[in-house]
């Protein structure tokens, strides 16, 4: 299926020719050669976007990390936060009495540091939910029509996964004690209580108070986990694309409602390449205004220590409406595999972004629209307890549940990359990236389109392809 490349595949084949300057245009975009193929935005354009919580807040990345207490005592910083070690990439927190510009300024005036920017807020896509009674003990497989659209099935008669394959997930967090979940989860890695502090839950009505912390209390990070790995032939629940051998590092990055920002992202991708993760998936964006230097260095050094990279397209699209809405970031950077959903009847979902750094579409589900008619969403684990969406009565279920988005698109592609480094430990994120597209099925209009990539999943032709061709 590989007809053109798109200039996302451009940049990331130049990525070693690139060479680091940058120039100012007219409306105010500072355009680093960040290897992102997204213009980062100038301090105060960007604070345009900064949500109240994340306003005292300066991310720095600094020349010469003996420089850090130094560069903090210049802006008088109240907190100081190592976000990225290996790339310099720190956190400060600017005291209430002091501008947050003028704080920017001090510090690119220093010298001392590559850039400073502000910490702009991100959140997980919001996905679409299905009430369905289901019985936790009552094998689903059947319900499981994404595995079969993607020829996974077909796919595990290669392999079903490798123990020695670690799968960062960047999300809410993971129930824990999932029995469909528990024999492949590593210890949670809590990001957001290191950067953000304690979730805890309020309900005003009913006066609980709930701490999440250390564990998923939203739902959306115990489904994606259960789409790559949910133990296989267990005899309960779903199973998931990966979930014959592969191991999870649940990275909890966002709060209960979903609620996370550029540092604790930053800090997250970094935790994943500290941890040894051989692929990452991330269901979190946010538009092209918040993009931060800082992230786009960070999932840079991740591709460079030769990990996939995998994040959703968003949702925020209403094509029956014509409305296509821009791909978020980080799906949106160069190197990224970025993905989109399709229904069961192999057409682009209503709700998913489109543009012309879309990579490929996977198996997302119908939306809400019943006019639409998009047919089924997809099933996949939910956390044992109840969840911030059980008290906004989105989701009354518990164990299982089925949702749509580009959030449940993105895991299948991710554990499509875990299957294929199962059986090739040492391919690099570009040849994975080549090979999903050049095997994808195409739909829609022959060839590239923005709407649907190169095409939908093919997990069955992407793990047998290990030659130059992609024949049968």
């Amino acid at each position: 299926m590989l007809k053109d490349f798109t200039p996302k595949l451009s940049a990331a084949l130049a990525l070693a020719l690139l060479s680091a300057c940058g120039t100012v245009n007219l409306a105010g975009v500072v355009h680093n050669d960040n290897h992102s193929g997204i213009p980062v935005q100038d301090a105060r354009t960007v604070l345009q976007h900064v949500s109240i919580a994340n306003s005292r807040d300066v991310i720095i990345r600094l020349k010469n990390p003996a420089d850090l207490n130094r560069v903090s005592a210049l802006v008088q910083a109240s907190s100081v936060d190592q976000l990225s070690g290996s790339a310099g990439i720190y956190k400060l927190r600017i005291p209430d009495d002091r501008s947050l510009l003028q704080s920017m300024d001090v510090l690119k005036a220093s010298g001392q540091v590559e850039y400073a920017e502000p910490n702009p807020s991100f959140s997980l896509p919001g996905f679409q939910i299905q009430q369905t009674p289901v019985q936790p003990d009552d094998p689903r497989y059947g319900q499981q029509w994404n595995i079969k659209s993607s020829k996974v099935d077909l796919a595990w008669g290669l392999t079903t996964g490798n123990a020695g394959i670690t799968v960062a997930v960047i999300d809410s967090g993971v129930d824990p004690n999932h029995p469909d979940l528990v024999d492949h989860l590593l210890p949670l890695e809590d990001i957001y209580n290191e950067e953000k502090g304690s979730d805890i839950y309020r309900n005003a009505l009913t006066s609980d108070v709930i701490n999440f912390g250390g564990r998923d209390g939203n739902g959306h990070g115990t489904h994606v986990t259960g789409i790559i790995a949910a133990s296989m032939n267990n005899g309960i629940g779903v199973a998931g694309v990966a979930g014959g051998g592969i191991k999870i590092l649940p990275i909890k990055a966002t709060d209960y409602a979903g609620n996370t920002d550029a540092a604790t992202l930053t800090a997250a991708f970094q935790r994943a390449i500290d941890k040894n993760a051989k692929v990452i998936n991330i269901s979190i964006g946010g538009p092209a205004s918040k993009s931060t230097q800082a992230l786009v260095d960070v999932i840079r050094l991740a591709l460079q220590r030769n990990i996939p990279i995998v994040s959703a397209t968003g949702n925020e699209s209403d094509r029956s409406h014509g409305v296509v809405s821009p791909i978020t970031v980080p799906a949106a950077y160069s190197g990224v595999i970025g993905v989109g959903a399709h229904t069961e009847f192999d057409r682009v979902a209503s709700y998913s972004n489109g543009g012309a750094e879309i990579d490929i579409v996977a198996p997302g589900g119908g939306g809400r629209s019943a006019a639409l008619r998009e047919g089924q969403q997809i099933w996949s684990t939910w956390p044992t307890y109840n969840t911030f969406e059980f008290f906004a009565k989105r989701v009354t279920s518990t164990s299982y549940a089925s949702t749509s988005g580009t959030s449940m698109a993105c895991p299948h592609v991710t554990g499509v990359v875990a299957l294929m480094l199962s059986r090739e430990p040492n391919l690099t994120p570009a040849q994975i990236r080549s090979r999903l597209i050049t095997t994808a099925d195409d739909i829609g209009v022959p060839g590239f389109d923005e709407d649907s990539g190169y095409g939908k999943l093919n997990a069955y032709r992407a793990l047998k392809w290990t030659e130059h061709d992609a024949h049968d």
